[in-house]
């Protein structure tokens, strides 16, 4: 009997420098810190008021309906730009060191992890059941899972599909278990 997934028959190596970890957070960060509708709804409702404020009146009661412009703009640049300084700084304060000597592998049960330690290997499995939430970037996947309480995160770069990480499996399950990305 045949498998319609593809799993790791040998688990790759998996490494990861601290700068990539870095570039993983921000980019979680990024996709979840999206702009609401109902944001962008109501400054539009602002500029349309201030632009018609600015066209009705004269003199100096158009100063308010410019400050509001402003304000928006103001408010739109901090948003964009203040916020993603902010987070590059606070992800930089924290002491992230480069992952190595792991080796992951894609199995029926979950995603397998191992690690040389001495003469002897330690595995740990993430099996799919435990997956709570998942994500999905251009370069990463992220992978939420809680066991006995404790929850875990696990970063997937795509990168790894140069070395046949079997990233189709890995989403086929996801789907299945957990449902569509965040």
């Amino acid at each position: 009997m045949s498998s319609p997934y593809a799993y790791t028959l040998q688990p790759i190596p998996y490494e990861i420098t601290a700068a990539e970890q870095r570039e993983a957070q921000f980019a979680a960060w990024k996709k979840n810190n999206r702009i609401s509708t109902k944001v962008w709804a109501i400054l539009a409702a602002i500029c349309v008021a201030a632009i018609a404020g600015i066209g009705f009146l004269r003199g100096y009661s158009t100063v308010f309906f410019w400050i509001l412009l402003v304000g928006v703009a103001l408010y739109l640049l901090l948003r964009v730009y203040g916020m993603a300084w902010y987070v590059k700084r606070e992800i930089a304060k924290y002491s992230v060191q480069d992952i190595k000597g792991i080796k992951i592998g894609v199995q029926p049960q979950g995603l397998i992890m191992i690690q040389k330690m001495g003469l002897q290997e330690g595995r740990g499995i993430i099996e799919w059941k435990q997956v709570t939430e998942w994500q999905e970037t251009d370069k990463f996947i992220f992978i939420t899972a809680s066991q006995k309480g404790q929850t875990s995160a696990q970063i997937l770069p795509k990168r790894l599909a140069a070395q046949k990480f079997p990233f189709d499996t890995v989403r086929k399950h996801l789907i299945e278990v957990v449902g569509q990305a965040k």
